[in-house]
């Protein structure tokens, strides 16, 4: 008989269960005093983009419940994989997490598996929000609706160029998205983070760009970026002058939003992840976190467990696969 087969004596068995209870036991007493030290919000981009924004407005009201500092830490560098890495090399006890987006949790290494990390390296914690994504254009381009730009780009293959926080983001899905449904050929311009891409389509170093909504809001309403479409599948209460992506003849009925969560590293101890998933589950619901996401376009998150959120995730995964066959690392 295989050791792996052989029954284990009853002295055994009661000395496993004995094992289990104290370490149940060592998980809960930690939880209990968790966290007795500042607890780090890494945001896997430059300062100013949409994940910044929303970890820099959860970050005091988590502090107020956790009773502990929580700082935001700016980690940028190959679209996001670098913040990711960062918080997978932490010691998973729940003092470094992840202000993590659909791009660099999930779209980035479906497309490029020599990054040696996957979605399920992370345990999520709590569902931060999602938002409509803004096709925006540099202030004097030729065209002010989705019909014009799709128009004017049949016209030019190849003259325009759109920027994205890196292959496999969010931007640069959605971008391909846009090229395949209305048969466009564009130059994909991959940057570090969204806030300098947003820079360079006001400066007219590129054309467009496909971005949060929330990223693109106070230089859309200072008229410094032209915006033509959102991607949600109603309009937006602060731009009801403009037509979302599915209204439009080219694109019509495309509805993709961008979405944020929360997580840990794998192996943080589930009462950790139970009252980090807590606190973050009330920080993210407060009267001031929905004044403060209203004003920007972002919708309020939904509720989400740990076990739930995975539940999200994995049909994440489903739509985004056949579309990010397509997509090669550059």
């Amino acid at each position: 008989m295989s050791e792996l087969h052989r029954p284990i004596s009853r002295r055994s068995a009661l000395a496993l269960a004995a094992t289990a209870a104290t370490g149940l036991a060592t998980g809960t007493a930690w939880a209990q005093s968790f966290p007795s030290k500042t607890v780090t919000l890494v945001v896997p981009y430059t300062a100013g983009g949409s994940a910044d924004i929303g970890a820099r407005m959860v970050a005091p009201e988590l502090s107020k419940l956790l009773g502990q500092p929580v700082v935001v830490d700016n980690v940028a560098g190959a679209s996001g994989a670098i913040g990711v890495q960062k918080v997978l090399r932490s010691a998973p006890d729940g003092y470094t997490l992840l202000c993590g987006g659909l791009s660099e949790t999930m779209l980035i290494p479906m497309t490029n598996p020599a990054l040696n990390y996957k979605s399920e390296d992370l345990v999520p914690l709590a569902f931060s929000g999602s938002s409509p994504v803004a096709l925006v254009v540099r202030p004097d381009f030729p065209a002010n609706t989705v019909d014009e730009f799709v128009e004017y780009a049949r016209k030019n293959p190849g003259k325009l160029s759109f920027g994205s926080a890196g292959v496999g983001s969010f931007g640069h899905v959605m971008t391909e998205v846009i090229k395949d449904r209305a048969n466009l050929f564009m130059v994909h311009i991959p940057y570090r983070g969204g806030a300098n891409i947003l820079s360079d389509v006001i400066g007219g170093q590129i054309d467009m760009a496909v971005t949060a909504l929330v990223s693109a809001n106070s230089m859309v309403q200072a008229k410094r970026v032209k915006l033509l479409g959102v991607s949600s599948r109603e309009r937006v209460p602060g731009f009801k002058d403009v037509q979302t992506l599915a209204e439009s003849r080219s694109l019509k009925g495309l509805d993709m939003q961008v979405w944020s969560m929360l997580f840990a590293p794998v192996g943080t101890p589930e009462p950790v992840v139970a009252k980090l998933s807590a606190a973050l589950n009330t920080a993210l619901v407060l009267p001031s976190m929905k004044e403060a996401r209203a004003k920007i376009g972002a919708d309020l998150p939904q509720v989400m467990n740990p076990a739930q959120a995975k539940a999200f995730l994995a049909g994440q995964q489903s739509m985004y696969r056949a579309v990010l066959s397509r997509i090669k690392p550059e």
